[in-house]
């Protein structure tokens, strides 16, 4: 199981937490988005280039342009989209956590 007590947790707030997420991405800093309850969080996995993680709600080291492309259009968030081309151009990967609606941006 990752170890993810050292990163810092960012509640999704929109276009502000984009923006913050950014500036943690952008320094090649990890970073851990706290999704809100009504955020969709299922993804094709396989589609997504994810490994399986330590339970079937775990699903790590997925594309990041590509996974959070896919859950921007499932919830109309284009700033999350963005974010995932920026992590994808600092060679950044992301792990979903379905069960606690974290999504966890890292190298």
């Amino acid at each position: 199981m990752r170890d993810y007590n050292n990163m810092p947790v960012l509640a999704w707030e929109g276009e502000i937490s984009a923006k913050k997420a950014m500036a943690q991405v952008h320094h090649a800093e990890p970073v851990i988005l706290q999704m809100p309850e009504d955020f969709v969080m299922g993804i094709d996995a396989a589609a997504c280039g994810c490994k399986a993680g330590d339970s079937p709600e775990h699903h790590v080291d997925c594309h990041a342009e590509d996974t959070l492309r896919s859950l921007a259009e499932e919830n109309d968030l284009p700033e999350l989209a963005r974010l995932g081309e920026l992590a994808h151009e600092a060679a950044q990967v992301v792990d979903v956590l379905t069960d606690s609606r974290r999504i966890v941006i890292h190298d």
